[in-house]
């Protein structure tokens, strides 16, 4: 009997122990002394990946008179001119064919302007550095515009796509698009849309203005 009453008296002993210990913590833990600190965690590879990103996104062409038209983006049109067998052209024949087509050499590239002496579009070397030459070896170069930076991106058009024409029938050249792939008469007639309803709001916004 008295064993028995000494085991309750253990397991209740023990159970108050249990119930001041939880009530204690339970206090702490309302005044906030116990507290988890959680601190964030960057990933320093996707952050980076990010900035690469980002940089591809910032390549675009800077044509020298864009500040003086306030236009919120660049309008690219870019044509490949790529050697059929991918020989290299002859930089003699190139530079000579520049200058019958009244480009200027400037900086490394070939700049042809419009009748009011604006830039109309450039030619490059398509393979790196980029630039002309005496000793150039390529077998590409491209010709682009910025269509929201020209005075009349209908005949801009025009120019290009007849200087594209010329080109590859001299030097035996593929006329492509910005990725490299041969362009097509839908290609094409697209560019020439986008050339018209640019000029569209140029005529409306000189409209508005007047107003």
């Amino acid at each position: 009997m008295d064993s028995n009453f000494d085991i309750y008296l253990i397991g209740f002993s023990v159970l108050i122990f249990l119930i001041i210990t939880f009530l204690f913590i339970r206090k702490i833990s309302n005044s906030g002394e116990l507290k988890v600190k959680i601190e964030p965690v960057t990933d320093s590879f996707e952050i980076k990946e990010l900035d690469e990103i980002d940089i591809k996104s910032q390549k675009a062409f800077d044509f020298d008179e864009h500040k003086d038209i306030e236009y919120q983006e660049q309008k690219l049109v870019v044509l490949n001119l790529i050697s059929v067998d991918k020989s290299f052209f002859d930089i003699d024949q190139i530079f000579g064919f520049m200058s019958n087509s009244n480009a200027a050499l400037s900086q490394g590239f070939f700049v042809i302007k419009d009748d009011n002496n604006k830039e109309s579009f450039r030619i490059a070397n398509a393979l790196n550095p980029g630039t002309f030459e005496n000793e150039t070896k390529t077998f590409a170069i491209l010709i682009a515009t910025d269509l929201n930076n020209v005075n009349d991106p209908i005949s801009t058009v025009k120019a290009m796509i007849n200087f594209a024409y010329q080109f590859s029938e001299k030097f035996y050249a593929n006329i492509c698009d910005e990725e490299r792939a041969p362009i097509t008469k839908q290609m094409i007639s697209h560019i020439e849309s986008q050339a018209q309803e640019i000029m569209r709001l140029k005529l409306a916004s000189v409209e508005k203005n007047e107003s």
